[in-house]
């Protein structure tokens, strides 16, 4: 299969290029090689490719910056993801484009799946949403795939925050909004398998446990035997532009009747991640 990466050198994409088996024919397009809120360039790339697949994970994810540059934020954000799925459609490709849990306002206090409704509080999150809007509407062949508080792909918070523990220094962690922390490995290696089901629609594919990144990094420390203290933040000291969801796990109706190992245990991916 004649597979295309957008956004092939953020740290979903690098995994993603890990992951993929060696008999697809990938083409992977960092931001360098494609910026997907250019239209033009989106279908003077994509189209003579004609790739069996597009697989974006590109994206403007700097929540701050989005809710301060929000033309920014809805030019990458919604109007790439509706270039890329008019340039899909154009030559009968499969969309597999991925979203996010900030479509969700938190306060339901319980994990979010795919039957629940959107209500994004951030600028962010409107984006996100609109992105999703477009793709399904414009093209039949998609799968959008909500992820949330990934870890491990090296410029991520998470990634900081640990190689300042292994450096013997202090780490934060917010200990009053929760989310389902998932290993962009473990979650790369299920994104072409679950292309290949063509079992069009909507999906949530994050780890298996609702947390904070204050627990996540507490067992971090335990588990791989770090120096360096972990320091509870609460988000109201932090004082950021964009509002967040207090509450953002997710979880899934549908994944477990396509046939997809199910995602290890949290205390699995971190010992995964660290190499324990």
């Amino acid at each position: 299969m004649r597979i295309v990466v957008t956004g092939a050198g953020g740290g979903l994409g690098r995994a993603l290029l890990a992951a993929v088996p060696s008999h697809h024919d990938v083409t992977p397009l960092t931001h360098r090689d494609l910026d997907i809120g250019d239209h033009d360039a989106v279908m003077a790339t994509l189209v003579p490719l004609a790739p069996d697949l597009v697989i974006n994970t590109a994206a403007f994810t700097d929540v701050d910056a989005n809710e301060t540059d929000i033309s920014r934020a809805f030019r990458d954000n919604a109007q790439g993801p509706q270039s890329l799925a008019l340039a899909a459609r154009s030559f009968g490709g499969v969309l597999l484009h991925v979203s996010t849990d900030y479509v969700f306002d938190g306060e339901k206090a319980a994990p979010y799946d795919e039957t629940d409704e959107p209500r994004p509080i951030s600028g962010y999150g409107r984006a996100k949403l609109l992105g999703e809007r477009m793709v399904r509407e414009l093209h039949p062949a998609h799968l959008i795939v909500r992820v949330g508080y990934v870890f491990g792909g090296g410029a991520d918070y998470l990634s900081g925050q640990l190689a300042a523990l292994r450096a013997g220094a202090s780490a934060a962690g917010i200990d009053d909004r929760v989310g389902s922390p998932t290993y962009v490995r473990h979650l790369a290696e299920r994104l072409v398998p679950l292309a290949l089901t063509r079992r069009f629609g909507t999906y949530h594919l994050a780890g298996s446990e609702a947390t904070t990144w204050f627990d996540v990094l507490q067992r971090c420390v335990r588990r791989a035997g770090l120096p360096g203290d972990v320091t509870r933040q609460l988000a109201a000291d932090l004082d950021l532009p964009a509002p967040r969801p207090a509450f953002s796990a997710l979880v899934s109706v549908l994944m477990e009747n396509l046939s997809l190992p199910p995602m290890p245990s949290l205390d699995d991916a971190i010992d995964d991640w660290i190499g324990r």
